[in-house]
């Protein structure tokens, strides 16, 4: 299965250590950073982003989809997309997970 690799120590995130944290302001979303969640062993969370999502959830179709519809409101509503890279990087982790899960599921299927 695919592995979350965090954006800050460039360790593997466990589903359910993971968020995903990015910043929001009045007019932008930037700074999409896939990374463990802080704790007393680490702190790898961005101190200024101020918007996320639990990786558990978005490693779900519902959570996934919804998260895509976010960032379609967003942009429907005018916000810019700043760093466009950080958030194709995470999306590439997520759409490589995403992929797996549905073989998988598929795969049981047959």
């Amino acid at each position: 299965m695919s592995r979350f690799v965090c954006d800050i120590c460039g360790e593997e995130v466990a589903v359910h250590e993971g968020i995903l944290t990015w910043a929001r302001d009045d007019e932008t979303l930037s700074n999409f950073t896939l990374t463990h969640k802080n704790s007393p062993e680490r702190n790898c969370q961005p101190a200024n982003n101020n918007r996320f999502k639990d990786l558990y959830t978005l490693t779900m179709i519902h959570g996934y989809l919804e998260f895509i519809a976010y960032l379609v409101d967003r942009w429907e509503s005018g916000f810019f997309l700043r760093d466009a890279e950080s958030l194709k990087k995470v999306l590439e982790q997520l759409n490589l997970h995403m992929h797996e899960k549905i073989i998988l599921l598929t795969e049981e299927e047959n």
